[in-house]
């Protein structure tokens, strides 16, 4: 089954042990209809919780998780990824893709292969891109139209505008 990554938990929420979720998108709506668990991926470890609520208010997402019924039980979840079965995913427009659909992608600046993408994070103006050079250095890349081009999945391309970004 492939996941994706489609939220983090930010924060516990109330008494009852709900937690507060950024989205990676911005129409959550999707989520309410998800028929599988969730998966929790926090410090290497995954979990699958099962969904017991799930709303919305004033822009924000909250999540009420089966087994989860305190604020402390909550809280320890602050941080984690929640993946869903890409099949249950945000329904994609033309030129969208997922960003845990970049790993593995070529860097590509100018035609030719600079590094390839191996991890993202959630940074705090954009996601940022964890790439390794030929030479096994790491760099951070921000996932801006500055300095992102062309994604090509099919191509498994990614497109750097300023090479700078890698010295």
């Amino acid at each position: 089954m492939k996941k994706l990554a489609t939220a983090i938990i930010q924060s516990s929420y109330g008494v009852k042990g709900e937690v507060k979720v950024r989205p990676f998108n911005d129409n959550c709506s999707y989520l309410k209809q998800l028929k599988q668990g969730i998966i929790l991926l926090k410090d290497g470890r995954e979990q699958t919780y099962g969904i017991e609520g799930f709303r919305t208010s004033g822009g924000k997402a909250y999540f009420k998780f089966e087994g989860v019924d305190t604020p402390e039980a909550a809280k320890k979840l602050a941080g984690a990824t929640l993946f869903v079965p890409k099949s249950e995913a945000a329904p994609l427009t033309e030129g969208e893709y997922y960003i845990a659909e970049l790993l593995g992608c070529t860097l590509m600046h100018e035609g030719i292969q600079v590094a390839t993408i191996v991890n993202y994070f959630d940074g705090p103006q954009s996601i940022l891109l964890e790439v390794l050079d030929g030479s096994d250095k790491r760099f951070m890349i921000p996932l801006m139209d500055q300095y992102i081009g062309k994604v090509d999945i099919k191509e498994n391309t990614v497109e750097l505008l300023t090479l700078w970004l890698l010295e």
